[in-house]
């Protein structure tokens, strides 16, 4: 049996006619199929259309929750992103690249937004939904007419820096029992650095292409599938996405001391960590007697 294949030449031009993004990462354009520009970074995207799917159907199932809540609205940011990335690596075009870049601020703004509003007043949340908006509409419009990038990546990192500060102190402050404040920080440090190793990952496909590139020839299909780079960023940041996302979740839903499968409709990482919580509990209540 043949395991190994060389790399097609591939079309020149795709069936979406010529790239005009602006942005073209390490994989190879239209070797797989004329149909899709960037085969592997188009696939994962799946990885954040599944995640955002599986916190739906959670959100669709709580009393409290609802598909129009805004415990859903993170969700549908984070399905957004995974359609429009797609869209974005599929047809490798300036209009899609911009569907990718904006998608960001849908996910991240939606996030900030309910862990600022869960406990606000009337007023507040109208002035915290202001300010988000007020940063975020401009943000998108310059970065849409200018075609830069350096203010967008600054904003989308400030908006991720806020959202970590937040859910640290939240831990803090509605968390009473110290053996749960540590595993829900650790898997707060676990999303915030799957996510990182992804972008060290972006990082040298972008800046070290060529020798990645020489490297996937040599090893040739289907084993240079495993090292498109920017493909496994998006993975990555599709988990460290949900950690976040599922975490904030649980902290504005919380109910200090509850039991009973917290744990169901979510998924690993989450799932693994929320389930030890009952049998800490159980093992402080056998303590007590």
């Amino acid at each position: 049996m043949q395991l190994r294949w060389p790399y097609p030449s591939g079309p020149k031009v795709g069936a979406w006619g010529p790239v005009t993004s602006n942005h073209n990462f390490c994989e190879e354009d239209y070797v797989i199929t004329p149909y899709i520009g960037e085969f592997v970074n188009t696939l994962t995207n799946i990885t954040y259309v599944i995640y955002g799917t599986i916190g739906l159907l959670r959100v669709r199932t709580r009393p409290d929750g609802s598909l129009l809540s805004t415990l859903a609205f993170p969700y549908f940011g984070l399905i957004g992103v995974g359609l429009l990335s797609a869209w974005f690596h599929a047809t490798l075009k300036y209009h899609s690249q911009m569907g990718d870049d904006l998608s960001m601020f849908l996910a991240v703004g939606s996030l900030l937004h309910q862990l600022l509003c869960f406990e606000a007043s009337v007023a507040e949340r109208r002035k915290y939904t202001a300010a988000i908006l007020g940063v975020l509409i401009p943000v998108s419009v310059y970065h849409v007419w200018a075609d830069e990038i350096y203010v967008h990546e600054v904003v989308f990192a400030g908006m991720v820096f806020l959202v970590s500060r937040r859910v640290r102190a939240l831990i803090k402050r509605k968390v009473k029992s110290e053996e749960r404040r540590k595993r829900l920080a650790s898997m707060a440090t676990f999303g915030i650095s799957t996510g990182l190793f992804g972008y060290f990952l972006w990082n040298i496909d972008f800046h070290l292409c060529s020798y990645v590139t020489a490297f996937k020839r040599s090893i040739g299909l289907p084993w240079g599938f495993l090292f498109e780079l920017h493909g496994w960023w998006h993975i990555c940041t599709g988990i460290g996405a949900y950690v976040g996302m599922a975490l904030v979740e649980y902290l504005v839903t919380i109910e200090e001391g509850k039991t009973g499968r917290i744990e169901e409709g979510f998924v690993w990482p989450v799932r693994s960590v929320l389930r030890d919580f009952d049998a800490v509990e159980r093992t402080g209540e056998k303590k007590v007697q």
